[in-house]
């Protein structure tokens, strides 16, 4: 019997077995996303990544990019978007 099979016993045994999940309540962030239609938070605590934005240029147009100097936070979301676009690209490997 492994680990979690004994908690899993020991756990029935207390009656803690009906677990309740709770989902994070976030609050506003600070940093609002860099690109211009996206109104969700782009804070490291909601999930957020700061990327250069010459990287950022090649996946959206530079109409499209809110913010100035060389990094921008962009959201969750949005970094699954960037992330999947630059996926092909060979640059970005080591």
């Amino acid at each position: 019997m492994g680990f979690k099979a004994k908690a899993r016993k020991a756990r029935k045994g207390t009656g803690d077995d009906d677990r309740k999940r709770r989902s994070k309540v976030l609050e506003d962030g600070e940093k609002s996303c860099a690109i211009k239609d996206c109104n969700n938070w782009a804070d490291k605590s909601h999930g957020g990544r700061s990327i250069a934005f010459d990287n950022l240029a090649d996946v959206w147009e530079d109409g499209e990019l809110v913010g100035e100097g060389r990094r921008l936070a962009i959201c969750k979301p949005c970094y699954r978007h960037y992330k999947k676009e630059k996926k092909d690209d060979e640059s970005q490997t080591w």
